[in-house]
């Protein structure tokens, strides 16, 4: 290897075409390593380098007490044990997080320095590819220490996949697409606040809004499409099965993305003004199940819709079904394996079996930027409530118990 030649770079340029924002970077960086949190059995090896360390801490003290290896090759002290392992100073800028494992690997490069704008970079993304070989061994070749069997332990020869690892870049354009849009929202606000032509500023952002959310729909549908198409093949083909499971659970993983990023663009559709309409509550209910099927089999939970009314309601149908859809998505992160829905006039009925919703937490559920989640923001079911009630509806927590948790529309 050429010492002065950072041959990282190589690959950044060839499997990117465009600059990603840095929020967008940082959420695939934790994408990468999701597997190894969610499974800590699983051994790996991880080759890391990075500068800012301090918002990642968190995802890394998980692994600390896994199977997995981490070998540092940045001056960042991660702890103690981890010193730095580049031998020769030819990385300069450039980031990495390359992830080895016997059936999982994984490679994110990405290098601000190298993008005109600011805390923007190209990334290269891949997922099961023989190429995150190529790299493994690219970085080995400038590390103080031997690691050249880890490579040839854990990450296999695989045949590259160009389909998959295109379909990955594209949900990564589309969550940068996200990431624009938001910042863009509050770049909007904060000019709403000094315009003296509000209303036609406003106007545009809901606009905008309508036509980001029709396009990327036309994009999911797509790569829906297409990971259908690929899966049908796949469970044709024989040989290699261990690598064939691989990849239909990564097309798997790729349409539960997918299915994730069509309710997040529920929410952007719910910014629309109120347009109200003759709707048949029954009709809704059942296209708004259709919508929710593909997390619910995904997830395992068995959906129950009892007899329905034929009523006719006046108000917002988008509105309506993300209050809907919402409450379902949660009843399925709260680990319910059945949900029901049933109507009576112009009231719709939602019960799960999942788990209570902590007594002194109920009060709260509808509160702006309250949450128990994790990674939630708190916005769901306040913005659903709002939504609902700009059209004379309501969203309201009947109960919740050891044995069921129900909710209740107003249409």
């Amino acid at each position: 290897m050429n010492n002065k030649y950072n041959n990282l770079l190589t690959y950044l340029y060839e499997y990117s075409d465009k600059p990603h924002r840095k929020e967008t970077v940082n959420d695939l960086f934790c994408a990468v390593l999701e597997p190894l949190v969610q499974n800590q059995k699983v051994e790996a090896v991880i080759l890391l380098r990075i500068f800012d360390f301090e918002d990642k801490a968190s995802y890394f003290k998980r692994l600390f007490f896994s199977k997995v290896q981490i070998y540092n090759f940045s001056n960042i002290p991660i702890t103690k044990e981890h010193k730095n392992l580049e031998k020769n100073n030819i990385w300069n800028n450039t980031e990495f997080i390359v992830v080895l494992g016997g059936r999982y690997s994984a490679a994110l490069i990405w290098d601000y320095s190298q993008s005109e704008i600011k805390d923007s970079s190209r990334v290269c993304l891949l997922y099961n590819s023989r190429i995150i070989l190529d790299i493994a061994k690219s970085i080995a070749e400038n590390s103080k220490e031997d690691i050249q069997e880890y490579i040839k332990k854990y990450v296999p020869d695989r045949r590259e996949n160009s389909a998959l690892n295109k379909s990955i870049q594209s949900i990564a354009s589309m969550l940068n697409a996200k990431n624009e849009e938001y910042i863009f929202n509050n770049k909007e606000k904060i000019s709403l606040e000094n315009d003296e032509d509000t209303i036609k500023t406003a106007q545009t952002v809901k606009d905008k809004a309508k036509f980001i959310s029709h396009e990327i729909k036309n994009h999911l549908s797509i790569i829906n499409l297409y990971s259908a198409i690929a899966n049908k093949r796949f469970a044709k083909i024989k040989g290699d099965e261990e690598n064939i499971k691989s990849i239909q659970n990564a097309l798997k993983n790729i349409t539960s993305a997918s299915e994730n990023i069509s309710y997040l663009i529920n929410d952007l559709r719910c910014m629309s003004e109120p347009f109200k309409s003759e709707i048949n509550i029954k009709n809704l209910i059942e296209e708004t199940v259709e919508l929710c099927k593909l997390k619910t089999e995904n997830s395992g939970v068995e959906l129950i819709i009892n007899e329905l009314n034929n009523t006719i309601a006046t108000t917002d149908k988008v509105k309506v079904q993300c209050a809907i859809t919402n409450i379902i998505f949660n009843a399925i992160d709260a680990h319910a394996k059945k949900i029901e829905i049933n109507t009576k006039d112009k009231k719709i009925y939602i019960k799960n079996n999942g788990e209570e919703i902590p007594k002194n937490v109920q009060p709260r559920i509808f509160e702006e930027n309250f949450t128990t989640k994790e990674k939630g923001n708190g916005l769901g079911l306040s913005f659903c409530k709002a939504q609902l009630k700009s059209v004379n509806g309501d969203i309201n927590l009947i109960s919740s118990n050891k044995n069921e948790t129900v909710f209740v529309i107003n249409i």
